[in-house]
């Protein structure tokens, strides 16, 4: 299927809605999402609330014993990989486009959610960024046209020096927690894991089956037995730390990476109100989405930003 179509087309139907009324809170999401992005940049995904919990929080979730599924068999290939192309020279850049399918919640604080009268369930907004390979630069689309001005290098450097990095990851679980923890020095085990899938632009087959295999050793970290979507509804394998933590216990709120069942390829996050949140006042019995991402990478890298493959 060709998902830049789906893309493009995706809920050609919804209804207009009223652009005036919608504005101010879609560019607070929008300002929410580029201030997570750039949070990123500098600690591996400052959204991993996680960290800020301390060993404590660790030890405790640590000690909850969690069952852990593994979806797939990790010796077998898939028919079909993902196309490759040669690797890039230092000044081309890496494309990579994100759909994001937001809850039109106006977010109050994390605990108070409220509904805007008459809006559409979700809004949807996408995302373009240009990485140069060897600095590892960073330029995004505006929402009124236009590139942003160069965002500064990722923690783990540029895509180029991770790529190298993570090439080289042992297959065994601890011997790669460890080396891992030498290329990403903040966050733990999870949270380096989790950047890992999420800013290296080309991950071999391999090192990610030793990647998945790794998570599933790390106390307290979670493979959700159903699959779910991610925004342009493909299937998607959920992995979390347990809701027994810190930032999950104060919001109620809970952070997803989300991966392809079959190739481990990342495909985004996915943010839960868990049943105990407050929507408009009132306590929640069930599971709210309350944002996902659809992240597509291409293989072939471009000359200049704002180029697209």
């Amino acid at each position: 299927m060709d998902e830049m179509t789906t893309l493009k087309n995706f809920r050609p139907d919804a209804p207009a809605c009223d652009r005036a009324r919608l504005v101010p809170g879609r560019q607070r999401l929008l300002d929410a999402a580029a201030a997570q992005r750039r949070r990123r940049r500098f600690w591996p995904r400052a959204g991993w609330k996680l960290a800020a919990a301390g060993a404590a929080a660790g030890v405790a979730v640590a000690a909850v014993l969690v069952a852990q599924v593994m979806p797939t068999n990790h010796t077998h290939r898939v028919e079909a990989e993902y196309a490759t192309s040669p690797e890039p020279a230092d000044g081309q850049w890496l494309y990579q486009k994100t759909l994001t399918r937001q809850s039109t919640l106006n977010f109050r604080d994390d605990l108070n959610p409220v509904p805007e009268k008459g809006a559409p369930a979700y809004a949807e907004f996408t995302q373009e960024t240009w990485t140069q390979y060897g600095s590892g630069k960073t330029r995004r689309m505006l929402m009124q046209g236009g590139l942003d001005s160069v965002v500064g290098k990722a923690v783990a450097g540029s895509p180029k020096e991770l790529r190298r990095k993570v090439q080289k990851l042992p297959s065994e679980p601890q011997l790669l927690l460890r080396s891992l923890s030498k290329i990403i020095r903040h966050g733990g085990d999870y949270e380096r894991i989790a950047y890992t899938f999420s800013s290296a632009d080309t991950i071999p087959f391999e090192v990610r089956i030793s990647l998945f295999r790794a998570l599933e050793t790390i106390p307290g970290v979670v493979v959700r037995p159903q699959l779910v979507k991610d925004a342009l509804g493909r299937p998607a394998l959920a992995v979390h730390p347990t809701d027994d933590n810190s930032f999950t216990r104060q919001t109620h709120r809970r952070e997803e990476l989300l991966l392809d069942p079959k190739t481990y390829e990342y495909r985004g996050e996915r943010t839960m109100m868990l049943a105990g949140g407050v929507i408009d006042s009132k306590v929640t019995t069930e599971e709210t989405l309350i944002s996902v991402s659809a992240v597509q990478r291409f293989a072939a890298a471009v000359d200049e930003p704002g180029v697209r493959p």
